[in-house]
């Protein structure tokens, strides 16, 4: 019994700390507040682990540049999604009474996607670190623009990632010793039947991260048919068409669909779903809370070979910012060695962060070397490397990332109880082909139509027209689905 409770406590402490350290931030963040000399605001997705971290982290790094001290008020309405709503809101608001800002500082984290919206819109003012700093921007040495299909900083200047990110597989080792599978590789393995009622997914919809996780999987595919010659049109219809049919797999495996993408990683470190799609971070940050004492973990998270680009993190100044000359410290903060190794040095390390490890990766190329590598949690990520085997093509899918999110939650969300059924009696019947060839028709979603009518009906902003072809959509899904049911029967 004694060892048990050692084996609960060893779980339980850690995540009482993840709970706790919030609430003990919280009271020390706003007692700094008052008396400072400065005050930036920053609105963001962050976590507040990360948030505490580089506040204090620019504070004590301003005071002593400057001798001036600085609170920074981070504002967390929720994801990208939220953050969207709110600027929209408040710039709408701003032109209305003839002004520019509407008083935040910075956006810091989110999509390479979210940025270059906000950046098309007007809304970020130009970084001077590119004129002040010029060295950092050494393609080969320090910080590239683009690398593997990915924009790492706005050709005009406007944003830069500040940390990469990729997507990724998550999986509980004792889940999938119980259902006797091995450890998944590719994306392809959470299409297995095996899987069933076993796979933790977000919505797309509701994240755009999971959303390009999505994206990532549909262009593995249509990178494998070009590979393999002939017309290449005809290579890329085919390969969107697999790429569907494995999201219909997939999704026909999973326990749920949520709208937070860091629910996933938790339920699969807790047990409740064997495995899950991730984002790198959120998968590394679960494996790090409950690891044992031997440095083991339930929890792993893998990138799927050639199954993912590496993609950043940015930060923008906002166009009339209160405090645009300590907003452009920030960013130059961001991008100093130290700033740099708080996302993945170990704590207690002279640079590395002080309550916990972060597990993201810094963009400079500079530092996955020594004596920095030593330092780092993640060592062995060597994210350039992994940058090399996958090139994200945007004219393949990028103009379609809308439609595809659109496609996942009419094929997948909104019918997902008939989708479950329907798979569960194919697998059963061993998947006769005539029944096979229903659940996996997506010609209403093919890659032309995808491109034409479902895109133009989307963009037009006819909010009547957009419903009824979802209803549509969705009719063809959910009737197949119950049709192959009663098939297998």
């Amino acid at each position: 019994m004694r060892g048990a409770w050692k084996k609960y406590l060893g779980v339980l402490i850690p995540l009482g700390i993840v709970v706790a350290a919030p609430i003990l931030m919280r009271d020390s963040v706003s007692k700094s507040a008052d008396g400072a000399d400065l005050r930036l605001e920053v609105i963001t997705p962050h976590n507040e682990m990360i948030l505490r971290e580089f506040g204090d982290a620019f504070s004590a790094w301003y005071a002593k540049e400057s001798g001036k001290t600085v609170y920074v008020n981070w504002r967390t309405p929720g994801g990208t999604s939220e953050i969207k709503r709110v600027l929209d809101g408040a710039f709408e608001a701003a032109a209305e009474r003839g002004s520019e800002g509407v008083g935040i500082d910075l956006f810091f984290g989110g999509g390479e996607y979210d940025f270059s919206s906000q950046a098309r819109k007007g809304r970020f003012s130009r970084l001077d670190i590119f004129e002040k700093q010029p060295e950092l921007f050494d393609e080969d040495a320090v910080i590239p623009q683009t690398i593997g299909g990915e924009t790492y900083y706005d050709p005009e200047h406007t944003w830069i990632g500040v940390c990469l990110s990729s997507f990724g597989i998550c999986y509980n080792v004792d889940s999938l010793a119980r259902r006797d599978l091995a450890p998944p590789e590719r994306w392809i393995d959470l299409g297995d039947p095996a899987y069933i009622k076993g796979v933790a997914l977000a919505d797309p919809t509701k994240s755009g991260s999971v959303a390009k996780a999505f994206e990532m999987l549909v262009q593995q595919q249509i990178h494998e048919q070009i590979a393999l010659g002939g017309d290449r049109n005809e290579a890329i219809s085919r390969g969107w068409t697999m790429g569907l049919n494995l999201i219909q797999r997939v999704t026909a495996n999973a326990k749920y669909f949520t709208d937070s993408s860091s629910k996933p990683p938790r339920d699969v470190g807790q047990g409740n779903a064997v495995a899950g799609m991730s984002i790198d971070f959120y998968g590394r940050t679960y494996n790090e809370l409950l690891k044992k004492e031997d440095g083991s973990s339930r929890m792993h998270f893998i990138s799927p070979l050639g199954g993912s680009s590496v993609s950043v993190d940015p930060v923008a100044i906002l166009k009339g910012a209160p405090n645009e000359k300590l907003a452009q410290e920030f960013v130059r903060f961001l991008l100093t060695k130290k700033g740099q190794m708080i996302w993945d040095a170990r704590p207690g390390e002279k640079m590395g962060p002080r309550l916990r490890a972060l597990r993201r990766l810094p963009i400079r190329k500079d530092l996955y070397q020594e004596p920095y590598l030593s330092m780092m949690t993640d060592p062995e990520a060597m994210p350039y490397e992994v940058a090399d085997r996958f090139y994200y093509d945007s004219k393949l899918t990028g103009h379609l990332f809308t439609p595809l999110r659109n496609i996942i939650r009419v094929m997948s969300i909104d019918s997902h109880e008939e989708m479950k059924r329907a798979w569960s009696a194919l697998a059963k019947a061993g998947f006769p082909e005539e029944a096979s060839r229903v659940f996996f028709d997506v010609s209403p979603v093919s890659y032309e139509l995808t491109g034409s009518e479902i895109r133009s009906t989307l963009k037009s902003g006819d909010k009547v027209a957009a419903v009824r072809m979802t209803n549509r959509l969705g009719k063809h899904f959910r009737e197949n689905y119950m049709k192959v049911e009663r098939m297998c029967q």
